[in-house]
Protein backbone atom coordinates (compact mmCIF):
# COMPACT_ATOMS: atom_id res chain seq x y z
CA UNK A 1 0.00 0.00 0.00
CA UNK A 2 1.36 3.53 -0.36
CA UNK A 3 2.83 5.51 2.21
CA UNK A 4 -0.76 8.16 1.49
CA UNK A 5 -3.05 5.39 1.11
CA UNK A 6 -1.73 4.05 4.32
CA UNK A 7 -1.60 7.59 6.04
CA UNK A 8 -5.41 8.13 5.02
CA UNK A 9 -6.11 4.97 6.49
CA UNK A 10 -4.65 5.59 9.80
CA UNK A 11 -5.90 9.02 9.81
CA UNK A 12 -9.72 7.41 9.03
CA UNK A 13 -9.65 4.93 11.28
CA UNK A 14 -8.67 7.54 14.15
CA UNK A 15 -11.40 9.80 13.14
CA UNK A 16 -13.75 6.63 13.71
CA UNK A 17 -12.46 6.18 16.95
CA UNK A 18 -13.34 9.83 18.17
CA UNK A 19 -16.66 10.21 20.19
CA UNK A 20 -17.95 13.21 18.51
CA UNK A 21 -20.47 14.95 20.46
CA UNK A 22 -24.04 15.25 19.69
CA UNK A 23 -25.11 17.59 16.90
CA UNK A 24 -26.49 20.95 18.59
CA UNK A 25 -29.48 20.87 15.88
CA UNK A 26 -30.81 17.44 17.27
CA UNK A 27 -33.19 17.91 20.27
CA UNK A 28 -34.19 15.61 23.29
CA UNK A 29 -37.29 14.07 23.38
CA UNK A 30 -38.35 13.78 26.57
CA UNK A 31 -41.27 12.26 28.75
CA UNK A 32 -42.06 11.78 32.28
CA UNK A 33 -44.77 10.31 34.66
CA UNK A 34 -44.80 9.76 38.50
CA UNK A 35 -47.67 9.32 40.69
CA UNK A 36 -49.09 12.30 42.67
CA UNK A 37 -48.18 11.22 45.83
CA UNK A 38 -44.40 10.68 45.01
CA UNK A 39 -43.90 14.05 43.65
CA UNK A 40 -45.67 15.73 46.51
CA UNK A 41 -43.43 14.25 48.68
CA UNK A 42 -39.99 14.07 47.04
CA UNK A 43 -40.86 17.93 45.87
CA UNK A 44 -42.86 19.54 48.33
CA UNK A 45 -42.73 23.01 50.36
CA UNK A 46 -38.59 23.49 50.51
CA UNK A 47 -35.75 21.70 49.01
CA UNK A 48 -35.85 18.54 47.23
CA UNK A 49 -36.18 15.18 49.31
CA UNK A 50 -32.97 13.55 49.17
CA UNK A 51 -32.87 9.97 48.30
CA UNK A 52 -31.17 6.65 47.80
CA UNK A 53 -30.64 4.35 44.89
CA UNK A 54 -29.38 1.45 43.12
CA UNK A 55 -29.03 0.92 39.42
CA UNK A 56 -30.85 -2.58 38.09
CA UNK A 57 -29.48 -3.16 34.29
CA UNK A 58 -32.44 -3.75 32.15
CA UNK A 59 -33.37 -4.67 28.51
CA UNK A 60 -30.46 -3.83 25.75
CA UNK A 61 -32.35 -2.61 22.74
CA UNK A 62 -29.74 -3.40 19.53
CA UNK A 63 -31.98 -2.31 16.75
CA UNK A 64 -31.53 -3.94 13.19
CA UNK A 65 -28.86 -2.29 11.99
CA UNK A 66 -25.54 -2.72 13.40
CA UNK A 67 -24.18 0.07 15.60
CA UNK A 68 -20.85 -1.11 17.48
CA UNK A 69 -20.38 2.25 19.18
CA UNK A 70 -23.96 1.35 20.98
CA UNK A 71 -23.10 -2.53 21.12
CA UNK A 72 -19.74 -1.84 22.85
CA UNK A 73 -21.30 0.27 25.54
CA UNK A 74 -21.17 -0.59 29.01
CA UNK A 75 -23.97 -0.35 31.55
CA UNK A 76 -21.48 0.67 34.05
CA UNK A 77 -20.62 3.38 31.87
CA UNK A 78 -23.87 4.50 30.98
CA UNK A 79 -24.90 4.57 34.96
CA UNK A 80 -21.94 7.17 35.52
CA UNK A 81 -23.18 8.86 32.91
CA UNK A 82 -26.86 9.17 34.44
CA UNK A 83 -25.35 9.14 38.13
CA UNK A 84 -24.29 12.83 37.40
CA UNK A 85 -27.86 14.35 36.45
CA UNK A 86 -29.84 11.83 39.20
CA UNK A 87 -27.66 14.13 42.04
CA UNK A 88 -29.15 17.38 40.59
CA UNK A 89 -32.27 16.02 42.00
CA UNK A 90 -30.82 15.03 45.09
CA UNK A 91 -30.69 11.20 43.93
CA UNK A 92 -27.18 9.65 45.44
CA UNK A 93 -26.35 6.79 44.72
CA UNK A 94 -25.92 4.23 47.39
CA UNK A 95 -23.43 1.11 48.68
CA UNK A 96 -25.89 -0.78 50.50
CA UNK A 97 -28.77 -2.13 49.56
CA UNK A 98 -30.48 -2.26 52.61
CA UNK A 99 -30.81 1.59 52.74
CA UNK A 100 -31.95 2.08 49.28
CA UNK A 101 -35.62 4.14 48.76
CA UNK A 102 -35.45 3.63 44.87
CA UNK A 103 -34.38 1.17 42.39
CA UNK A 104 -33.86 2.25 39.21
CA UNK A 105 -34.24 0.12 36.03
CA UNK A 106 -32.32 0.85 33.33
CA UNK A 107 -33.12 0.42 29.54
CA UNK A 108 -31.49 1.95 26.96
CA UNK A 109 -30.77 0.89 22.86
CA UNK A 110 -32.63 2.44 19.59
CA UNK A 111 -35.42 1.57 18.14
CA UNK A 112 -36.48 -0.28 15.25
CA UNK A 113 -38.20 1.02 12.33
CA UNK A 114 -39.91 -0.91 9.32
CA UNK A 115 -38.24 0.33 6.34
CA UNK A 116 -40.59 -0.23 2.84
CA UNK A 117 -38.27 -0.20 -0.42
CA UNK A 118 -41.58 -0.58 -2.18
CA UNK A 119 -43.08 2.28 -0.55
CA UNK A 120 -43.21 4.91 -4.05
CA UNK A 121 -44.77 1.62 -5.31
CA UNK A 122 -47.04 0.88 -2.81
CA UNK A 123 -48.27 4.56 -2.51
CA UNK A 124 -48.85 4.42 -6.92
CA UNK A 125 -50.58 1.44 -6.65
CA UNK A 126 -53.05 2.49 -3.92
CA UNK A 127 -53.42 5.80 -5.98
CA UNK A 128 -53.98 3.50 -9.71
CA UNK A 129 -56.46 1.01 -8.13
CA UNK A 130 -58.54 3.91 -6.31
CA UNK A 131 -58.95 5.95 -9.78
CA UNK A 132 -59.25 2.33 -11.13
CA UNK A 133 -62.14 1.89 -8.34
CA UNK A 134 -63.77 5.37 -9.42
CA UNK A 135 -63.82 4.90 -13.00
CA UNK A 136 -64.79 1.38 -12.88
CA UNK A 137 -67.81 0.33 -14.87
CA UNK A 138 -69.85 -2.85 -14.86
CA UNK A 139 -67.37 -5.19 -16.64
CA UNK A 140 -64.44 -3.93 -13.77
CA UNK A 141 -62.82 -6.48 -12.02
CA UNK A 142 -63.27 -5.20 -8.75
CA UNK A 143 -61.56 -8.37 -7.06
CA UNK A 144 -58.11 -7.47 -9.20
CA UNK A 145 -58.47 -3.73 -7.60
CA UNK A 146 -59.75 -4.75 -3.97
CA UNK A 147 -56.21 -7.46 -4.24
CA UNK A 148 -54.29 -4.27 -5.23
CA UNK A 149 -56.01 -1.91 -2.26
CA UNK A 150 -55.42 -5.06 0.05
CA UNK A 151 -51.34 -5.21 -0.38
CA UNK A 152 -50.77 -1.63 -0.38
CA UNK A 153 -52.79 -1.46 2.89
CA UNK A 154 -50.63 -4.32 4.30
CA UNK A 155 -47.34 -2.68 4.05
CA UNK A 156 -48.91 0.10 5.24
CA UNK A 157 -50.35 -1.12 8.45
CA UNK A 158 -47.33 -2.68 9.21
CA UNK A 159 -45.50 0.70 9.14
CA UNK A 160 -47.92 2.29 11.23
CA UNK A 161 -47.32 -0.64 13.26
CA UNK A 162 -43.81 0.07 13.98
CA UNK A 163 -44.64 3.89 14.84
CA UNK A 164 -47.16 2.72 17.23
CA UNK A 165 -45.00 0.31 19.10
CA UNK A 166 -41.80 3.34 18.73
CA UNK A 167 -44.36 5.39 20.21
CA UNK A 168 -45.12 3.45 23.24
CA UNK A 169 -41.72 2.57 23.71
CA UNK A 170 -40.12 6.26 24.15
CA UNK A 171 -43.33 7.93 25.44
CA UNK A 172 -44.64 9.74 22.56
CA UNK A 173 -48.10 7.87 22.46
CA UNK A 174 -50.32 10.07 24.76
CA UNK A 175 -49.24 13.23 22.20
CA UNK A 176 -49.62 11.34 19.20
CA UNK A 177 -53.05 9.84 20.12
CA UNK A 178 -53.66 14.13 21.54
CA UNK A 179 -52.38 15.19 17.64
CA UNK A 180 -54.44 12.14 16.15
CA UNK A 181 -57.96 13.50 17.27
CA UNK A 182 -57.46 16.89 15.99
CA UNK A 183 -59.80 18.07 13.03
CA UNK A 184 -57.71 18.77 10.18
CA UNK A 185 -58.75 20.21 6.69
CA UNK A 186 -55.07 18.39 5.34
CA UNK A 187 -55.15 16.05 2.51
CA UNK A 188 -53.05 13.24 4.06
CA UNK A 189 -55.88 13.80 7.20
CA UNK A 190 -53.00 14.89 9.59
CA UNK A 191 -52.11 17.65 11.23
CA UNK A 192 -48.41 19.10 10.93
CA UNK A 193 -47.68 18.30 14.37
CA UNK A 194 -48.61 14.26 13.63
CA UNK A 195 -46.58 14.20 10.68
CA UNK A 196 -43.63 15.57 12.42
CA UNK A 197 -44.16 13.00 15.51
CA UNK A 198 -44.61 10.06 13.18
CA UNK A 199 -41.51 11.32 10.92
CA UNK A 200 -39.63 11.06 14.31
CA UNK A 201 -40.85 7.72 15.50
CA UNK A 202 -39.86 6.44 11.71
CA UNK A 203 -36.34 6.75 11.72
CA UNK A 204 -33.89 5.55 14.20
CA UNK A 205 -33.59 7.11 17.47
CA UNK A 206 -31.44 6.16 20.72
CA UNK A 207 -33.28 6.13 24.03
CA UNK A 208 -32.66 5.66 27.60
CA UNK A 209 -35.70 4.78 29.87
CA UNK A 210 -35.11 5.24 33.77
CA UNK A 211 -37.69 3.50 35.97
CA UNK A 212 -37.70 3.94 39.21
CA UNK A 213 -39.56 1.20 41.97
CA UNK A 214 -40.42 1.86 45.65
CA UNK A 215 -37.43 -0.50 47.08
CA UNK A 216 -38.14 -0.40 51.31
CA UNK A 217 -41.99 -2.21 49.91
CA UNK A 218 -39.72 -4.59 47.13
CA UNK A 219 -37.59 -5.88 50.21
CA UNK A 220 -40.72 -7.03 51.95
CA UNK A 221 -41.27 -9.02 49.58
CA UNK A 222 -44.12 -6.97 47.76
CA UNK A 223 -45.22 -6.00 44.35
CA UNK A 224 -42.91 -3.37 43.05
CA UNK A 225 -44.18 0.01 42.73
CA UNK A 226 -43.61 2.08 40.11
CA UNK A 227 -42.71 5.82 41.41
CA UNK A 228 -41.63 7.45 38.14
CA UNK A 229 -40.75 6.79 34.96
CA UNK A 230 -38.55 8.64 32.66
CA UNK A 231 -37.65 8.24 28.86
CA UNK A 232 -35.56 10.56 26.76
CA UNK A 233 -34.09 9.78 23.37
CA UNK A 234 -32.63 11.68 20.19
CA UNK A 235 -32.22 10.83 16.69
CA UNK A 236 -29.00 8.39 15.76
CA UNK A 237 -28.57 8.96 12.26
CA UNK A 238 -25.15 11.65 12.79
CA UNK A 239 -24.65 10.89 15.95
CA UNK A 240 -23.23 7.90 18.74
CA UNK A 241 -24.85 6.53 21.39
CA UNK A 242 -22.14 7.03 23.85
CA UNK A 243 -21.87 11.05 22.66
CA UNK A 244 -25.54 11.68 22.80
CA UNK A 245 -25.81 9.82 26.20
CA UNK A 246 -24.32 12.79 28.26
CA UNK A 247 -26.54 15.30 26.06
CA UNK A 248 -29.71 12.88 26.84
CA UNK A 249 -29.09 12.51 30.66
CA UNK A 250 -28.31 16.76 31.06
CA UNK A 251 -32.04 17.19 28.78
CA UNK A 252 -34.12 15.00 31.23
CA UNK A 253 -32.35 15.38 34.80
CA UNK A 254 -34.97 18.23 35.07
CA UNK A 255 -38.05 15.71 34.69
CA UNK A 256 -36.25 13.17 36.74
CA UNK A 257 -39.05 12.15 39.55
CA UNK A 258 -41.40 14.54 37.90
CA UNK A 259 -44.88 14.01 35.70
CA UNK A 260 -45.06 16.92 32.59
CA UNK A 261 -48.11 16.71 30.46
CA UNK A 262 -47.19 15.77 26.75
CA UNK A 263 -43.33 15.72 25.54
CA UNK A 264 -41.26 18.26 25.49
CA UNK A 265 -38.08 19.30 23.45
CA UNK A 266 -35.11 20.15 24.92
CA UNK A 267 -31.38 21.60 23.67
CA UNK A 268 -29.39 21.70 26.75
CA UNK A 269 -25.98 23.39 27.25
CA UNK A 270 -23.75 22.49 29.70
CA UNK A 271 -22.41 25.25 32.00
CA UNK A 272 -18.71 24.21 33.09
CA UNK A 273 -18.19 22.55 36.45
CA UNK A 274 -17.39 19.52 38.04
CA UNK A 275 -20.23 16.80 40.30
CA UNK A 276 -18.85 13.70 42.23
CA UNK A 277 -21.12 11.62 42.92
CA UNK A 278 -19.13 8.54 43.64
CA UNK A 279 -19.47 4.90 42.36
CA UNK A 280 -22.85 4.02 41.33
CA UNK A 281 -24.35 0.72 42.96
CA UNK A 282 -25.20 -1.86 40.50
CA UNK A 283 -27.14 -4.62 41.18
CA UNK A 284 -27.57 -7.77 39.17
CA UNK A 285 -27.21 -7.81 35.35
CA UNK A 286 -31.35 -7.77 34.27
CA UNK A 287 -30.75 -11.14 32.59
Amino acid sequence: MPKSAFALTCLLAGLAAISLPARATDPVAVSSTASEEYTQQKFGPGASKPESYLFFQGKFFGGTVRDPNLEHAQFNDIVKTLAGSMVRQNYFPTKDPKNADLLIVVHWGTTTVYDNPNRQDDLQRKNDAIAAEQAAGPSMDHAAINQELAIADLEQGVEENSIAYNARLLGFRDQLNKESSKLTSSSSGMSDEEIALKLLLNEERYFVILMAYDFHTMKKGTRPKLLWSTRFSIRSPGNTFTASLPVMSKAAEDYFGRAVDGLKFEKPDFPKGKVDVGVPRVVGDGK
